[in-house]
């Protein structure tokens, strides 16, 4: 076993998982035995099915002795009975939680990957994510003052495609219009710097650095 958490680098690291595979180190049926025992699942069977509550009640109003074995071996039987379907309910209910859907719930995959087309997906996302990288390397070279996360934003809303990777791939590959908006950015950064060496020249100075 390896553990990979994104969390080493999260800006770089992405985790998929197949739509078909566990996030778990245990089968169902070992959670279940470890989780949800046979004790806890009797306790659900007399709190969800009619028949054993009645037949609690039974065993409650019960006084004498053969009334009280004969409601005792009921309930044992439609507990024997019920058993089979709880634990094949509670080994469906443990094996949710490993599937791609809870792990992409809870952040522990990007999403889930149909290994069919796992190969046409990961070049699309690469590239995005190349063309992005040395995207956000040119604004931030253009306009020093920017923080990566507003370079990266700014850069996303350029490729505007989504969660589409490919027509994001295809709008950053677009050099001349990468080149424009770079340029605009760089513009921008300088009207700032010079709008903020000119806020710090005296007020007799200014008129002159002007001319």
């Amino acid at each position: 076993w390896v553990v990979v958490d994104p969390a080493i680098n999260p800006a770089q690291m992405e985790m998929y998982a197949d739509v078909e595979s566990r996030g778990g180190i245990l089968e169902p049926a070992g959670i279940v035995e470890v989780k949800f025992r046979e004790a806890q699942r009797r306790e659900m069977m007399h709190r969800l099915d009619p028949e054993l509550e009645a037949l609690d009640a039974a065993l409650e109003s019960a006084a004498e002795p053969d009334a009280v074995k004969d409601a005792e071996a009921r309930i044992q039987a439609r507990e024997e009975k019920l058993a089979p379907l709880y634990t094949q309910i509670a080994c469906e209910f443990a094996d949710l939680h490993d599937r791609t859907g809870r792990m992409e719930a809870k952040g522990v995959i990007r999403k889930g990957l149909e290994w069919r087309r796992a190969r046409a997906f990961f070049y699309w996302r690469v590239r995005r994510r190349v063309l992005e990288t040395a995207a956000v390397a040119r604004v931030q070279a253009a306009d020093p003052a920017l923080a990566p996360e507003a370079a990266r934003a700014l850069v996303e809303g350029w490729a505007a495609g989504g969660d589409d990777d490919k027509a994001a791939a295809e709008a950053l590959a677009d050099g001349e219009a990468l080149d424009a908006r770079v340029e605009a950015v760089r513009v921008e950064a300088l009207k700032r710097r010079v709008r903020e060496l000119y806020d710090q020249l005296p007020e007799g100075e200014r008129a002159a650095a002007l001319q």
